[in-house]
């Protein structure tokens, strides 16, 4: 078909018209969509209006993410064109005039944290996003949409559970496994069990936990705790002693009271028993009608009789089971009674009921007595006297002998002794760094205060203490139950600290770091997990160690603290090949495939 030049000439300037129009159409900043939105803690979420008038072409909220109480996002972004790609140091976000933090920015995308609106008054918000283009000739370009937050009816902001109450703990016929119970808390999701403050495991109302497999030592005390859990966060822990039974004892249900200590009991409430000059006894619990004949030397031996059922289930002397006689009755070694108190447990053939007896050993005349100064508070023993560590505790630090006793440990005394309750408290530094010197990496910083008026050049210091960092991947800490010890059986990193930031020279605090170097190109936008740790080596051999409470807000990418770092004003401080140590882990996992 012949078509005149003249024709021609219209029909390539309708063309031209065409894709001009199709050009508009495809960046029209009037572009209808759906409104983002998301929901959460009794608040409703939702972005619309996005205006791009600003130039930053195809600007939208993507998604509005509330995930818990304290974490959640709304993302945004705009064309991939680079005529509207901004440097991400120049990513700025508002929110009613007043600037919010934005993080894992992006040339065409950036996010804002749940916590950076959470704390907003229903109604409606104007957001600003802003950045100057990378491309060309340097120029600001801004966006804006309205957020507006809507109280859910029926539903209130989820609040961090309380305690759980009436917690009580029931051995099983076998001696093997105890019971849990407490009162069930409304609010709660799930429930954690700790021994001695340390998590073990998460647990259910009515669940079970095997002596074997905690570890428990028959005859010894341990506190057992439950807390409650929610979206918001974690109870305190509610806590009940309970003592492990030996071969041929069985354990009674756990007492939330504290235990008696005997050097507690007036002077005036204890017996001299018959026969003795030293030996005094005090019968616990009111029970002095279940005690037919009270403690009487008789040879070598003190000679008890009780209005109990026998043959007697269980004795224990010290914590320790001894024969049972065949009659209601039981004998206890003078040989046995050294100086200082001792505990006497009898149970009767039912193991229903028991009767505990308090011995007081007093000094024979000429013998030699010591100051034995605990916390602050000095009490006399004669030599040979013994003392026993609290067992609920981190211990105690001789401070003359600069060595630490093991909670539950029987101290003898030989000579005067200070001594001092530990109580070490470990934290993380929120956050991340770059490690800039070689190997480089990303470093989380762990503080430990040692506590209790206990420089840190005493016990930080030295080999009584040893501290480190255990380093893991986020997702392997979900996927374990969002717990991280030395003990857990998945793979992490143990650093163990060779250096302070300080050296603790009159002082009770200590910092140091752990790093993950040489991180793999590939993972630089990898989430990692820090848990820092302090391992008390006692003078029996045995250990405990406590660890920095962390949620998985803590957990941080190399990628992200980098840009984080390069988005700031400390930037500029750097030299330049820190510079370009940390421009270096900017990239991400896509562009690095490629």
């Amino acid at each position: 078909m012949n078509i005149s030049k003249r024709k021609q000439g219209i029909l390539a300037i309708i063309c031209t018209i065409a894709m001009i129009v199709t050009s508009i159409t495809v960046y029209n900043p009037r572009e209808v969509k759906a409104a983002a939105s998301g929901s959460g803690n009794g608040m409703k979420y939702t972005v619309s209006g996005e205006s791009q008038e600003g130039g930053l072409i195809g600007f939208t909220c993507n998604d509005v993410k509330i995930l818990s109480a304290v974490d959640g996002y709304m993302h945004f972004a705009w064309s991939g064109d680079k005529a509207y790609q901004v440097d991400t140091k120049t990513i700025k976000a508002q929110i009613d005039g007043v600037d919010v933090a934005t993080y894992n920015s992006n040339p065409s995308d950036t996010f804002i944290a749940y916590n950076q609106f959470k704390d907003l008054e229903a109604g409606e918000h104007q957001i600003k996003i802003s950045g100057t283009t990378s491309a060309g000739e340097a120029k600001e370009i801004y966006a804006t949409a309205t957020l507006k937050i809507e109280k859910v009816e029926g539903t209130t902001a989820v609040e961090k559970p309380s305690a759980p109450v009436g917690l009580e703990v029931h051995i099983d016929g076998t001696k093997t496994n105890y019971t849990i119970a407490f009162g069930t808390v409304a609010t709660a999701t799930s429930y954690k069990f700790y021994l001695d403050g340390t998590y073990k495991k998460d647990i259910t109302n009515g669940g079970t936990v095997n002596i074997e497999e905690l570890g428990l030592e028959a005859g010894k005390t341990y506190k057992f705790g439950v807390s409650a859990v929610n979206a918001a966060g974690e109870s305190d822990i509610t806590t009940i002693n309970v003592t492990a039974p030996g071969k041929e004892e069985e354990t009674t249900t756990g007492s939330s009271t504290k235990p008696l200590d005997p050097s507690d009991i007036k002077d005036s409430e204890w017996t001299v028993a018959l026969g003795s000059k030293t030996v005094s006894y005090y019968i616990a619990d009111g029970k002095a009608d279940k005690v037919q004949v009270k403690p009487q030397l008789e040879g070598d031996n003190y000679y008890i009789a009780f209005s109990l059922a026998a043959k007697f289930k269980s004795v224990t002397f010290d914590g320790v089971s001894k024969d049972v006689e065949e009659g209601a009755f039981c004998k206890v070694k003078a040989s046995d009674l050294t100086s200082g108190y001792h505990t006497l447990v009898v149970t009767d053939f039912h193991g229903k009921e028991s009767v505990t007896i308090y011995f007081k050993v007093a000094e024979e005349e000429g013998t030699t007595k010591y100051t034995v100064s605990i916390d602050g508070e000095s009490k006399t023993f004669g030599e040979g006297a013994t003392i026993v560590v609290p067992a609920d505790g981190q211990g105690y630090y001789d401070v003359t002998k600069k060595l630490a006793y093991a909670p539950g440990e029987v101290l003898p005394v030989n000579k005067n002794m200070t001594l001092k309750s530990i109580a070490l408290n470990v934290t993380m530094t929120p956050g991340a760094s770059i490690r800039l010197a070689a190997p480089t990496g990303l470093r989380f910083q762990t503080t430990v205060k040692s506590g209790n008026g206990i420089a840190a050049d005493e016990i930080l210091n030295s080999s009584t203490v040893t501290t480190g960092t255990l380093i893991t991947t986020l997702d392997l800490y979900k996927d374990n139950g969002k717990t991280l010890t030395r003990d857990s059986k998945y793979n992490f990193l143990d650093i163990a600290n060779d250096g302070w930031f300080n050296d603790g020279t009159k002082t009770e605090t200590g910092k140091f770091c752990g790093s993950i170097i040489k991180i793999q190109s590939g993972n630089y936008d990898r989430e990692f997990i820090a848990v820092g740790y302090a391992t008390i080596n006692y003078s029996n051999g045995k250990s405990k160690t406590v660890y920095a409470n962390v949620t998985e807000n803590n957990a941080k990418s190399i990628q992200g603290v980098a840009k984080k770092i390069q988005g700031s004003a400390a930037y500029n401080k750097y030299t330049p090949t820190q510079k370009a140590i940390i421009d270096k882990y900017i990239a991400n996992r896509k562009e690095i495939l490629e």
